[in-house]
Order: structure tokens, then C-alpha cells, then sequence
């Protein structure tokens, strides 16, 4: 059986966690938006959740998926995956045998992936053994999907220093091709692959009052796993 792990990633969290499912599975992590899809049997889809709903390069990835076999993994920041899992295996094609919504740390409070393990080996045996899954409806905040690009755009902003050399690195790596001159425009859904990427650490975000009170709703943490 082939199988291959595609990860789409802006912070960094999402990445990590493919990267240790990837090891177990002794397979490279293929950078969606970087790799086309090439026709493994078992698709392994990992991304990050953006104000609960999944970033628009993942989804267009998803409807170009032929795989016989998927397995979703979304990384959250520990408050709310939303519903991403069941709106994401309408999406593909293929039959979804696994599906999880993995805490990690939130990319808008700079915290590192917290390591979360148990859901590997259970998602691994299913990718061996495969048999669909079913995965029931999740709450979603029902403003979530009123214009989340724009929120982001409004509760996040992202500013470039002197420290700017021009290099271009983030221009060539965004996502959207929303970077121009270290400054983003309209089409940014800070996802801050930017800030992670930057060598001269030129770029800086700073969060709105709303978002940081968003962020200081009490964490749940919760790993939801459907096999």
C-alpha cells in the first residue's frame, strides 16, 4: 500500500504533527501547495484550523484528492476545531477511514506543539487496516463563517521592520501570494508562515484587543478521534 502525508502549514504546528505521523509511517511530508498530488492509495492530509474553518489553499486540495483512502488530521490551538472534519470529508473523493482534531499550541500566542502522541498509533492501524470512519457533526460558532478572512485581517496585524532586506523569502513561500515588499495585502489569511520563515526576523504581528480576549477563553485541549 502507498501512502503519502500532505501538510499545509503556516505557524508551524500543523507540520510538526505530520512530520511525526510521517516518521511512523516512514513516508515524506509533501508540502501542500508545493507538491502536486501524485496518486498514492492512502492520502494522509494534515492543516491547521483557521477561526474554525479550514484555510482556503487546503480546501482547494482537497477537491483535487484521488486517493482511494484518507485520513484528515487537523491541528487547533486547544480552544475549538469547529466542524472542520465532517466539512473537510465532504471535500475528498475517496473514502475517509480516519479522522482527528489534535491540540497544539496556538499560533497567535507564539506556543510550540505540544506533543500530542495518542491518536497515533490507532490512526496508523487503520491506515493498514482500512475501513471508512464516521464522523459526526461538531458545533461551529455560527459568526465563524462571516467573512474569517477579513477578521483576521482586522484582529491580526502584521508589520515589517528596517531589519527588511529584500530577500523575498516570504513573497516566494505565502500561500496566497499575498506578500509584497514585506507588507500583506487583502488576500493574507495570517497564517504567519511568513514570520516563521523570515531570516532577518524583520516581521512582526501584534493582536486587537478582541482577539486577545478570544485567546484567553479557558483551553480545552480536547483530542477528537474518529475511526
Amino acid at each position: 500500500m502507498s501512502v503519502a502525508v500532505y501538510c499545509f502549514s503556516g505557524a508551524g504546528h500543523s507540520l510538526s504533527v505530520a512530520k511525526r505521523i510521517a516518521e511512523r509511517l516512514n513516508a515524506p511530508v509533501c508540502l501542500i501547495g508545493q507538491a502536486a498530488f501524485y496518486g498514492a492509495e492512502t492520502a494522509v492530509i494534515v492543516f491547521p484550523v483557521y477561526c474554525q474553518n479550514i484555510p482556503t489553499p487546503v480546501r482547494g486540495f482537497l477537491l483535487s484528492v484521488s486517493a482511494k483512502y484518507v485520513v484528515l488530521i487537523a491541528a487547533y490551538g486547544g480552544i475549538s476545531p469547529g466542524n472542520v472534519l465532517r466539512e473537510a470529508s465532504d471535500c475528498v473523493c475517496g473514502t475517509v477511514i480516519a479522522a482527528a482534531a489534535v491540540p497544539t499550541g496556538h499560533s497567535f500566542l507564539s506556543e510550540p506543539d505540544g506533543g500530542e502522541n495518542s491518536f497515533l498509533s490507532p490512526v496508523i492501524e487503520r491506515i493498514y487496516r482500512p475501513q471508512k470512519a464516521e464522523i459526526p457533526k461538531l458545533f461551529k460558532n455560527p459568526f465563524s463563517d462571516f467573512f474569517p478572512a477579513w477578521r483576521s485581517r482586522v484582529g491580526v496585524k502584521i508589520t515589517c521592520s528596517s531589519q527588511c532586506n529584500d530577500c523575498k523569502i516570504c513573497e516566494i513561500n505565502c500561500p496566497m501570494h499575498a506578500m509584497h515588499n514585506g507588507r500583506p495585502d487583502e488576500k493574507c489569511i495570517r497564517c504567519l508562515r511568513c514570520i516563521r520563515l523570515c531570516p532577518k526576523g524583520a516581521l512582526r504581528f501584534t493582536l486587537r484587543p478582541a482577539v486577545k480576549g478570544y485567546l484567553h477563553k479557558k483551553r480545552k485541549n480536547r483530542l477528537y478521534l474518529f475511526l
